[in-house]
């Protein structure tokens, strides 16, 4: 039996109205003190249950959770996320600790429960009775038959944000199908356009659809925040579509598209601005991106490789022939330096790792450094994508397998013996004392 600060409630029970909002214990009010440290965090007070997976929505909850939002992962016993073992380090994949997980989890907190038993739900639902918003990707109409959709949340917390990411939207005769960004990358011309004649369709060297997905979501949980200052106590359903996400921003294309009939094809390194003066090239000993798009550009790019005649001349593959020639002839360093101070944009082709190992390139990211005590060191992680003053100055780790899992449970007025009880019985999982030395 669970206590309350009212009348006990059987943990087998759903929420009732006679739930208070969660005081928390001292040891909460200090951890939650130092899950993301900001100053003045726009979102400092908002509380998110996070039953994403995978990518496109815990980076989403990870980028609010950055801007000071208290996110409480939901996860599932016996269904460890994918990202937790994924990544090329046995010791961070053996810690549940893997790179894609530690990239976008700092500062979360990680409850287990089996959402498919009674009791679970159950918790779940009173959990939500505290939570502003409660996002899930579940495949359509899955969370639903688990009896924790829009409804049913809504029904618990009237003024509820409900959020959820899917590949293919809430309807249509897709919405069933499972989508990774490998298939959407595909579907939605976005492949048709990487690549060159040669290579034929190729897909973007990382999984670029669930991270726009992720920050459509972001800006969709952000605007309904808006909203409920403006409208509170209503609820709103926000539902992100991966192929509506990445196919927004091809608007250009899609434009042109219905105004010519023409659609472009393979891009290789092609420009937008279709300038021959733009490119990739190789150098002496490495390659550098060239994108010379205005006539006054390409005019300071022929000087500065001594090739004024270049300016003139109207072929586009002759011109794109004799810029590979010339910078062919010296090296990177010596072009991004030349072109620099010819004021043309240029820049060399790195590899992530070079840009993390470059000092001065390097220092322009808004990264921080994420202890793992698990593994006894720390690594740089990515923060927001943009400076504020409100921005975190410092990153909790992120959270073990059900590491915070009593500590909530205690806040919905758990006594320690119930816990112990729904954690014998598979409804709960919670760290063993061995698990908290690892």
């Amino acid at each position: 039996m669970a206590a309350s600060n009212t009348a006990p409630t059987p943990i087998g029970s759903p929420p009732t109205s006679g739930v208070k909002r969660w005081s928390g214990t001292r040891q909460h009010r200090r951890r939650r003190s130092e899950q993301v440290m900001s100053t003045g965090a726009p979102l400092d007070g908002l509380r998110i249950l996070d039953l994403t997976h995978v990518l496109a929505g815990p980076y989403a909850t990870g980028q609010l959770a950055l801007m000071g939002a208290e996110v409480i992962r939901v996860e599932r016993p016996g269904s460890v996320d994918f990202v937790r073992r994924h990544g090329g380090d046995a010791a961070m994949q053996d810690a549940g600790l893997g790179a894609s997980f530690l990239s976008q989890n700092a500062g979360k907190r990680s409850t287990v429960i089996d959402l498919k038993s009674d009791e679970g739900r159950n918790l779940v639902l009173r959990m939500a009775t505290q939570a502003d918003v409660f996002v899930e990707n579940f495949r359509p109409g899955v969370i639903d038959r688990l009896g924790l959709g829009y409804d049913a949340i809504r029904a618990v917390r009237p003024d509820v944000i409900y959020a959820s990411i899917s590949g293919f939207g809430p309807d249509g005769p897709m919405s069933d199908r499972p989508a990774y960004d490998h298939i959407l990358q595909g579907l939605s011309g976005l492949m048709a356009m990487t690549g060159t004649p040669e290579s034929g369709p190729m897909r973007v060297g990382f999984p670029i659809v669930d991270y726009i997905a992720g920050q459509a979501l972001v800006a969709a949980i952000l605007g309904a925040v808006i909203q409920r200052g403006k409208d509170p106590g209503q609820a709103q359903r926000l539902h992100v579509s991966m192929l509506d996400a990445v196919v927004n921003l091809m608007g250009p294309y899609a434009i042109n598209w219905q105004a010519t009939g023409a659609m472009r094809g393979l891009e290789g390194n092609r420009a937008f601005s279709d300038s021959p003066f733009s490119g990739r090239f190789d150098t002496s000993d490495g390659q550098i991106v060239v994108t010379a798009n205005t006539p006054a550009q390409s005019v300071r790019l022929c000087a500065a490789i001594g090739r004024e005649d270049l300016a003139e001349e109207a072929e586009p593959e002759a011109v794109r022939a004799a810029l590979d020639t010339v910078f062919a002839t010296k090296d990177t360093a010596h072009w991004d330096a030349a072109l620099a101070r010819a004021e043309v944009p240029a820049g060399p082709v790195l590899g992530l790792d070079e840009l993390l190992s470059d000092e001065p390139l390097s220092a322009l990211l808004s990264w921080h450094d994420l202890d793992v005590p698990e593994l006894g060191r720390a690594f740089r992680v990515p923060g927001l994508s943009f400076r504020a003053p409100w921005g975190p100055d410092s990153l909790a780790p992120a959270p073990r397998f059900g590491r915070d899992t009593r500590d909530v449970l205690a806040m919905l007025g758990l006594e320690d013996a119930e816990i112990d009880r729904l954690s014998g019985a598979g409804i709960v999982h919670t760290e063993t004392e061995k698990e908290d030395q690892l």
